[in-house]
């Protein structure tokens, strides 16, 4: 028995002058200059130690030229004193927030191919296997790499599928699957970052480790110094100081930062399961709704 479909056949009208509505090499923040590209909404873990390499010089380059002033003194101070502790906590501080920021530029890209139309408005169409070709052209037109736009891709590979499917609800199954690997590999890219985020703090105890230590070896030299001078007892207590100045600041600068960072991930990530969220409900309204399986007789 052969079921009938009303839908039209005619292809879909192609772009103006050929030029595709959205450009992934304009759009995606990593692509645009030419650095390594992540797929998806995560950022190349390359990009991002380049960036952050980058930005971490610039910020002790400056740090060291204003080092003899008022202001640029304490900030060298706290940027490389106290054991040299501070360094890698602001350099890892560093790659988090380059990772974020590019992240959350790699999700306002892929959000942009959600407000692209491919398929006819008119409610009588309906996709089958002899209009799916058209739809695909119709992206192909409108985009330059669709491959690299989740919400395309995953509707791309649908409806290649189309003359296998065969039921309706294989289509949202297809669908269901792609999203959850696409969500999978999202997780994953926060691999890195959720590291960072426990060794920045672990950071900040092991130089509360080192500051203790110090400052209980240099009470046991000032207690030695307790039959001298008020003045020489006085120049071993500072040192204690000292050594509690590593372990307090350091823990501080650590907390502070991991406190700043795990704040914008939550911001981020947010966005990011709102993104994947979008994708799924686009994806159903412009492919699953529209499906038409045509049985042709045997």
């Amino acid at each position: 028995m052969t079921q009938s479909s009303t839908a039209p056949t005619a292809p879909i009208a192609p772009r103006a002058a050929g030029s595709p509505m959205l450009r992934f090499h304009s759009l995606d923040p990593e692509a645009r200059f030419g650095l390594p590209t992540g797929r998806g909404t995560t950022p190349s873990s390359l990009t991002c130690f380049m960036l952050a390499v980058v930005i971490g010089g610039v910020f002790y380059g400056t740090a060291y030229a204003f080092r003899d002033g008022e202001w640029g003194s304490v900030v060298w101070e706290y940027a490389t004193g106290f054991g040299r502790i501070p360094i890698p906590i602001i350099l890892l501080s560093i790659w988090s927030l380059v990772f974020l920021a590019i992240k959350t530029l790699k999700i306002h890209a892929q959000s942009r191919a959600l407000r692209l139309a491919f398929v006819p408005e008119d409610s009588g169409f309906v996709l089958t296997d002899a209009t799916a070709d058209s739809v695909i052209d119709a992206i192909d037109r409108s985009v330059d790499d669709p491959s690299r736009f989740l919400f395309l891709a995953r509707c791309r590979g649908v409806l290649r599928m189309m003359r296998n499917l065969g039921r309706v609800s294989d289509a949202d199954e297809i669908l269901s699957s792609r999203g959850d690997q696409d969500e999978s590999s999202m997780d994953s890219g926060y691999t890195v970052l959720r590291g960072f985020i426990w060794a920045i703090p672990v950071l900040g105890f092991i130089g509360t480790v080192v500051g203790l230590t110090q400052a209980m070896g240099r009470f046991g030299e000032a207690m030695k110094a307790a039959g001298q001078d008020v003045g020489q007892i006085t120049e071993k207590l500072k040192t204690v100081l000292e050594g509690l100045d590593t372990a307090f600041i350091t823990t501080a600068e650590a907390l502070i930062a991991v406190l700043i960072i795990y704040l914008i991930q939550t911001a981020v990530r947010r966005a990011d399961e709102q993104l994947f969220d979008d994708i799924r409900a686009a994806c159903s309204n412009a492919i699953v709704t529209r499906v038409r399986i045509v049985r042709k007789e045997s």
